[in-house]
């Protein structure tokens, strides 16, 4: 599997995913700037808070990483496919099911590193600059550092699941599009503010849909023809 796993990176040149992860923070953070420069005087008091603003900036990472995962998928498995190159891949004496694994391990391990990278990465950037500007009034506990970080490992691990979902989409007719948009009404549905709360804020959700990620994954590769060749 190991060995899979390396082929899979090297063949789909990982680095310059990793581009496009420092871009996606360079807007997301860019898009904070904006956003507390443009509305500090008329912007809710819960973001006037460490806790709103980590809640604020988990949720812009989630949505955006698991989108870019969307990406990934469909460039690692729905593409070739629908281009007919992963025959090629399947002429390898090697169980189908575990090259498809393989695909989906990466996608897994990539959320869920990118995620919770950017989320420490953009939080602690937060937590230098109020030391200069004082904009979060609300004074920064060791209690709350434990929760946040904790509360960032399990949407990450989450969001490795929920990445997977739209698999299932996309593979009905090799779809790019239908894996990308699948993605956006997911993590659109369990981020949707209403009231100032959010599906993810109820933490037994977004685990759910994290383990029916991963079940809807092994069922949808189980379904594909994916007998071994010989």
């Amino acid at each position: 599997m190991l060995k899979l796993i390396r082929l899979e990176l090297k063949k789909n040149k990982m680095g310059g995913y990793i581009k496009g992860v420092v871009i996606a923070n360079l807007v997301i953070i860019a898009f904070l700037s904006l956003f507390y420069y443009g509305e500090i005087e008329e912007m809710d008091p819960f973001f006037h808070t460490y806790k709103g603003v980590f809640d604020m900036v988990g949720t812009l990472v989630k949505v955006t990483f698991v989108v870019f995962a969307s990406a990934i998928m469909s460039r690692m498995i729905i593409d070739e496919y629908k281009a007919k190159t992963i025959q090629l891949m399947f002429m390898y004496p090697i169980s189908r099911k575990k090259i498809l694994v393989a695909k989906l391990m990466i996608i897994f391990v990539f959320t869920v590193v990118t995620i919770l990278l950017s989320t420490a990465f953009i939080d602690a950037l937060i937590i230098v600059i109020d030391q200069f500007f004082n904009i979060i009034e609300e004074p920064l506990t060791s209690t709350l550092l434990v929760q946040t970080s904790v509360k960032a490992l399990i949407t990450s691990l989450s969001a490795g699941g929920i990445s997977l979902i739209p698999l299932f989409f996309g593979m009905r007719k090799y779809s790019t599009p239908a894996t990308i948009i699948s993605s956006v009404l997911v993590v659109g549905l369990i981020s949707s503010n209403n009231g100032g709360l959010t599906l993810s804020d109820i933490i037994a959700i977004p685990i759910t849909l994290g383990l029916v990620g991963v079940i809807t994954a092994f069922l949808t590769i189980r379904n594909v023809n994916t007998k071994d060749v010989i």
